[in-house]
């Protein structure tokens, strides 16, 4: 039997009722979610994803020419180069206003406005949010980098108690320094669950992905392949790639990371499910609201 009843955030929840609720509210919400993705975000990825697929295989090609023919390398180099960098930048931008988009309508969700706010209320507010969001995420992905570079633990550290600072700014409207301070203090006395929930979710969020990247993966190693037989028959003299192979790349990227923001609302939804469940542990704010609105009546 289908459920049909609307999901509630606010709840204390363990993690499989964590993983199971966020496919029932992306069940549920998934047309008015998905349209503002496809309207404010995938353009981005699209465009982005196309010049940074077509670039990185003029790279390759670089590194293959480099003994061969050195100024057509240094062409190709400058080429390639001209290509990625847009295509980066506009994915790292697609990325961030993905972040403000799912965690806007997560909010909106929350308030109750989510059945009568426009896809171009719901971007709007996304994009007057971005900064934030922005921080916060930037912050982290410092934090965790500087915790990599010491030890894996400090990262594995920093990417757990930092996991719900961008529920914590959707939410409370903490800003972007103050969310991960929130998450931290939410999520102490909880890591190894908290640890355990963003395990679980990366693993989802891999396979997920993977149904895209392996017809990608076996076509790159075939081509790969057949042009390492083409050397040997030709003494070690590189001939190229296929003509098609570059087109072929920057669809595949595309399309690969249009999958990944989509994807991504999976990781969103189930974080801010963390966020609430650790809320009203915590704090029971739902539980204070009830008895406010009882002495109210």
């Amino acid at each position: 039997m289908q459920n049909t009843t609307p999901v509630q955030l606010r709840q204390v929840r363990d993690l499989g009722q964590i993983v199971s609720t966020t496919f029932t509210f992306l069940k549920q919400n998934w047309r008015p979610l998905f349209r503002a993705i496809a309207y404010l975000c995938m353009p981005f990825a699209v465009v982005g994803g196309f010049l940074a697929g077509g670039s990185m295989v003029g790279f390759q090609q670089m590194g293959m020419r480099a003994e061969q023919a050195p100024f057509e390398a240094m062409n190709l180099f400058q080429t390639s180069l001209l290509g990625v960098i847009p295509g980066y930048i506009l994915l790292f931008v697609g990325y961030m206003l993905l972040i403000a988009l799912v965690h806007e309508f997560l909010r909106t969700y929350h308030l109750g406005l989510h059945q009568t706010m426009t896809s171009g209320e719901l971007i709007k507010a996304a994009v007057g949010q971005i900064g934030p969001y922005m921080g916060a995420s930037l912050l982290t992905w410092l934090l965790c980098f500087v915790g990599m570079l010491l030890l894996f633990f400090p990262f594995f550290y920093a990417w757990t108690v930092l996991s719900l600072a961008l529920a914590a700014h959707a939410m409370e409207r903490t800003g972007g320094a103050e969310a991960l301070t929130r998450s931290y203090k939410l999520v102490k006395g909880d890591f190894w669950p908290t640890l355990g929930l963003l395990f679980v979710i990366g693993i989802i969020q891999y396979l997920l992905m993977y149904v895209v990247q392996l017809p990608v993966m076996i076509v790159s190693v075939t081509v790969g392949f057949n042009t390492g037989l083409e050397m040997i028959q030709n003494d070690g003299l590189y001939t190229g790639m296929p003509g098609w192979f570059g087109l072929f790349m920057s669809f595949a990227t595309a399309v690969q990371w249009c999958t990944m923001m989509l994807v991504y609302t999976v990781v969103a939804t189930c974080m801010t499910l963390k966020y609430f469940s650790r809320v009203e542990e915590k704090e029971g704010s739902g539980l204070k609201e009830k008895i406010a609105g009882f002495e109210q009546a």
